[in-house]
C-alpha cells in the first residue's frame, strides 16, 4: 500500500455478511474476504487506507486472482472500496479464519503454532 503512495487512516469493521479466508495456497499467504448474505458471516476487522486515483491504479496492476478491488460494506453503513476476494478462493484449499475476526490475529496464532511445532 506504502508503495502506491497510500496513507493510513482507520481501523473499522465489516458487516456480518463476510466470511474471512486465509489464502494459504498463495504465496505470500493473503487474506481473503468473501461476501454473502446479512447474517451468513462476522464482523471483520480491517485497516482504511487513504490514495490518490493514481495509486489506485498502481495496485491495480499488482492485484492477482483471486482478489480484486469491491465494495466492502462496514459495520456503521459504510460503504467503501477494497480488497475482495472470489469465491472459488474457499474452495481451493483457502482456510476458514472467520471466527478470529481479524488478520493480524490469525498470523500472530500461526506463528505461535509454527514455534510450538519446531520446539516438539
Amino acid at each position: 500500500m506504502k508503495r502506491c503512495g497510500a496513507q493510513f487512516g482507520a481501523i473499522a469493521q465489516t458487516d456480518d455478511s463476510y466470511r474471512f479466508h486465509a489464502l494459504v495456497g498463495m504465496e505470500p499467504i493473503r487474506p481473503g474476504l468473501i461476501r454473502g448474505t446479512p447474517g451468513s458471516g462476522a464482523p471483520i476487522s480491517l485497516e482504511l487506507w487513504e490514495m490518490t486515483p493514481a495509486g489506485l491504479g498502481q495496485l491495480l496492476t499488482m492485484i492477482d486472482s483471486p482478489l480484486g478491488i469491491g465494495t466492502l460494506h462496514l459495520s456503521d453503513g459504510r460503504k467503501v472500496k477494497g480488497f475482495i476476494c472470489e469465491a472459488i478462493a474457499a474452495q481451493d484449499g483457502s482456510e476458514d479464519i472467520t471466527d478470529l475476526g481479524d488478520w493480524r490475529a490469525y498470523l500472530a496464532a500461526r506463528t505461535e503454532a509454527q514455534t510450538t511445532l519446531k520446539k516438539d
